[in-house]
């Protein structure tokens, strides 16, 4: 409870933590999917693996106790040495998680994965079955076989489960089939996240007043079938702590002053920079191959992007509690990048 305190007060003070407690290591940029509302082939980034150097150079400097994502742009148990990866990870005492597509390339996978220790698990999609309201998401029938082998296979509820789902205009009702298939998987949380349209403006979402009023039946459906729900504009965990953000929700995001993705959370790249998000590849702190984290986490410069990241994201609202509205979006100047959830 005194710890649930004192993080509430530092987020709504906006009091930096001495390093962060999340760091996501971008171990691959190639993926075995295209979809067309990813932006990867849209951030002039190179589209190849993390070398293995480089990684541990990156994990030896965390202390034990980070949460450690192993993802970027690509899809992580492409990386021939993924599974040395996680080991190293554990060994160095930090939890691991890693978000996937679920399409894995040999049937040997879901073994190799309820076997290496891994902390967490998640599988992006935005239905559960091919879906006509939603042809860009992450849909392809052959990976829901592969989700289902590892929720039932796994031991004592390891590694846990959540499923990641994007909204989008006119797929509410993929949304809510997608916590009811959470549920009967045994699945434990269902994350989702809004729809970034800035490399792909043609993307639809809901607007501000639909987007709460599906909020509101999902959080219903999840109550009923007994899945925790994720949407970092309405509400996320579980017990007290969800409780006391859904009160204190729009005073922790500082009516969108500051981005609290870069409160707590560092992203590291392919190369060893340290950046504020995935979609920021451009703007780079620094470089763990030649600094150490809390000397950039600290930094001036650092510092400065969060006061000002406005400059660089944009009219970015994915981790807003509000939407940007569709007339205000031009007159926001757009930067390097904006940021995912």
């Amino acid at each position: 409870m005194l710890s649930l305190a004192l993080d509430t007060l530092n987020r709504l003070f906006y009091k930096i933590p001495a390093r962060p407690r999340n760091v996501q290591i971008e171990v691959t940029n190639r993926c075995n999917m295209d979809c067309s509302m990813c932006p990867r082939e849209d951030l002039e980034i190179e589209l190849e693996h993390m070398d293995w150097d480089k990684f541990i150079i990156v994990i030896d400097q965390l202390r034990s106790g980070e949460d450690i994502t192993l993802t970027g742009w690509g899809e992580p148990f492409l990386h021939p040495r993924i599974f040395d990866m996680i080991t190293a990870c554990k060994e160095r005492g930090h939890k691991v998680m890693i978000t996937s597509n679920g399409l894995f390339t040999k049937p040997s996978m879901i073994e190799d994965i309820l076997g290496s220790g891994l902390d967490a698990l998640t599988f992006s999609i935005d239905s559960v079955e091919e879906s006509d309201n939603i042809p860009e998401g992450h849909n392809n029938n052959s990976v829901y076989e592969n989700i289902e082998a590892v929720a039932r296979l796994r031991k004592n509820g390891s590694p846990s489960l959540r499923l990641q789902s994007t909204l989008h205009a006119d797929g509410e009702n993929d949304l809510y089939d997608v916590i009811r298939y959470a549920a009967k998987i045994g699945c434990e949380v269902v994350n989702v996240g809004r729809l970034d349209r800035k490399y792909a403006p043609d993307l639809k979402r809901p607007n501000q007043q639909d987007e709460e009023r599906i909020f509101r039946e999902a959080d219903r459906i999840a109550r009923f079938a007994g899945v925790q729900l994720d949407w970092i504009q309405y509400s996320v965990s579980k017990g007290i702590t969800r409780f006391v953000y859904k009160l204190l929700r729009k005073k922790l995001h500082r009516s969108g002053r500051y981005c609290l993705k870069t409160f707590d959370n560092a992203y590291v790249s392919r190369e060893g920079n340290v950046t504020p998000c995935c979609l920021l590849p451009q703007a780079k702190m620094g470089n763990m191959l030649d600094q150490s984290l809390p000397d950039i986490w600290k930094s001036k410069r650092f510092n400065l992007f969060r006061e000002n990241y406005r400059d660089t994201c944009g009219s970015c609202d994915l981790w807003t509690i509000s939407q940007v509205p569709a007339t205000q979006r031009g007159k926001i100047p757009h930067g390097s990048g904006v940021c995912q959830p």
